[in-house]
């Protein structure tokens, strides 16, 4: 009884180093973005050429949308130049953007990968780039965006992660997947570049300078989480990246349970798969190099999402409510301090309303999903997993008269 007492006292210990260790990062985090100061505006900045490449595959009903965004920019209109990499769309959309001044590559991949549409972009960049923008077929961006993009490389940086808020927050879903954005802004962005990290890749967004883009891009090699082995090629060879908190590109978020089931798989699959590859590597490089941004960075691939260190955290502070005192208890209690604090600072404070209150109650549904899918991520992260918008979910197979009314 005795060595049963221990082995279930030793995994409590496990537990809460792993459960109480992520709770008091994400906090160290949440509470050095509350201190970071405002993007540092460079006056006159030499005005860059900047190729926006969008790669899209089947993104028929959102990207002639974005493709105007993309060209309403404050910026003068011979210093940058709008790159759509079409992967599997339709001729009508084809068609349709032709009318728009920007290149059109038309693709057809067998696997279709935002890394192949990306190396197949290079070929297009004109010769006077200076800075490439990813960005996805559904964002949206603000007019002066590209002055803001434009004066960050002024600086001397080499990479720019900018802001990525949410277009749509019409579901409850949809609300939660905006306020995750959010919170992902402020920890794992905001939090880290206020203290001299670099702040997380998302995927898109990103600015890079010419010679970091031609050289980093052709070697990656992901099908899944592109972004992650991206950042960890950066941070292995020391490269500093810059986040523009005030520059804007909106993105759809996931508007049901179905969508999100896919996104959050794909994620896990990659964060995972990253770890297991760069975690070894990373620790020696602390030791021979004193690199502990690219430890950080695989660290944080190690965490749990914050859905499931909550969740896990209220069920056994809720269940010690029913046993005798221990020094376990006090310690869970402050790992669910230091979790709910972090939450709570990293909330923008528009999101304090009675919408979202309605919206919290989907978190248990939220905390399931989660929960199993590290059980069922494996070989995930060698398939391709398109997030459809609920556009394409509506409309898979839409008509070409629904179509041309649209456009």
């Amino acid at each position: 009884m005795d060595i049963l007492a221990d082995i279930l006292d030793l995994l409590q210990i496990v537990a809460i180093a792993y459960f109480g260790g992520t709770s008091l990062y994400l906090l160290f985090f949440a509470v050095a973005g509350l201190f970071m100061p405002s993007d540092h505006i460079y006056p006159n900045p030499k005005i860059h050429y900047i190729s926006i490449i969008i790669p899209g595959f089947k993104e028929d009903f959102v990207i002639l949308e974005t493709l105007q965004k993309s060209l309403e920019q404050n910026y003068p209109k011979d210093s940058f130049r709008v790159i759509l990499v079409a992967d599997h769309f339709l001729p009508e959309t084809l068609k349709a953007v032709e009318k728009f001044p920007v290149t059109s590559v038309e693709v057809s991949f067998d696997i279709s990968t935002k890394v192949k549409s990306l190396q197949k972009a290079i070929d297009y960049l004109p010769e006077q780039t200076d800075v490439v923008l990813v960005l996805d077929a559904d964002n949206h961006i603000e007019a002066d965006f590209l002055m803001k993009v434009n004066a960050a490389f002024e600086s001397g940086t080499e990479v720019v992660q900018c802001h990525r808020i949410a277009k749509n927050t019409n579901t409850s879903f949809a609300l939660l997947d905006a306020i995750s954005e959010e919170i992902n802004n402020h920890i794992f962005r905001k939090g880290h570049a206020a203290i001299g990290f670099s702040p997380a890749l998302i995927g898109s967004a990103m600015a890079f300078n010419i010679r970091v883009f031609r050289h980093y891009i052709p070697r990656l090699e992901a099908i899944g989480g592109f972004d992650k082995e991206l950042e960890l090629l950066l941070l292995n060879d020391r490269k500093k990246i810059t986040y523009l908190n005030q520059a804007y590109v909106l993105d759809e978020k996931v508007q049901n349970a179905k969508v999100f089931y896919k996104q959050r798989k794909r994620w896990i699959s990659s964060q995972l798969y990253y770890f297991g590859q760069d975690f070894l590597k990373a620790i020696k490089q602390l030791f021979t190099e004193f690199n502990i941004q690219y430890l950080n960075k695989a660290l944080q691939f190690s965490l749990a999402p914050r859905i499931v260190t909550l969740g896990v955290l209220i069920i056994i502070n809720l269940a010690y409510l029913f046993f005798p005192f221990s020094p376990f208890k006090i310690a869970w209690l402050i790992s669910l301090s230091a979790c709910l604090f972090a939450v709570f600072f990293s909330i923008p404070i528009k999101f304090y309303t009675l919408t979202t209150l309605k919206a919290v109650l989907r978190l248990p549904r939220v905390f399931f999903i989660m929960l199993i899918l590290p059980l069922i991520v494996r070989g995930t992260n060698k398939k391709f997993l398109h997030t459809e918008h609920e556009y394409q979910m509506n409309s898979e197979n839409f008509k070409k008269n629904e179509y041309e009314n649209r456009h």
